[in-house]
């Protein structure tokens, strides 16, 4: 019998985040689901996992400092976990990720290079979430 811990990735909403033509949620839970198989030993379940995660894309901001070449997209995402093997251990936490984007790109979301760098943050926040529990 395979002893290996599950997780299954459920909803992850990104209706108040539009960007044209991509889904956030969509390539976070690729990457997610990547980084995992790549990192850990945890097999991944379509129902019924050892651990179940769903969230919310949340909201953006657009943050401008004084420096005016430069701003900030700070973006929150909420995210539920519930283990069903211990169910003490359940949690929802939301994230921010801040990333820096220079003052030419007036729509940041749209820049390939910026979303993957706030899912790619978002990936190692999760991941240090969960698995300094285990």
């Amino acid at each position: 019998m395979d002893n290996k811990k599950t997780i299954e990735i459920g909803n992850f909403s990104d209706n108040n985040i539009n960007i044209s033509g991509k889904s956030i949620s969509f390539e976070f839970k690729k990457k997610f689901e990547n980084f995992i198989l790549k990192h850990t030993p945890w097999n991944f379940v379509k129902k019924g996992g050892n651990i179940h995660l769903s969230g919310d894309f949340i909201d953006y901001k657009i943050i401008k400092k004084r420096n005016p070449k430069l701003k900030f997209i700070k973006m929150t995402v909420k995210i539920y976990c519930k283990d069903n093997l211990n169910p003490e251990k359940n949690w929802e936490k939301y994230f921010d990720i801040v990333k820096s984007f220079s003052q030419q790109d007036n729509f940041p979301l749209e820049n390939y290079l910026i979303t993957e760098k706030i899912i790619n943050n978002l990936v190692s926040q999760l991941y240090n979430k969960i698995f300094n529990n285990w």
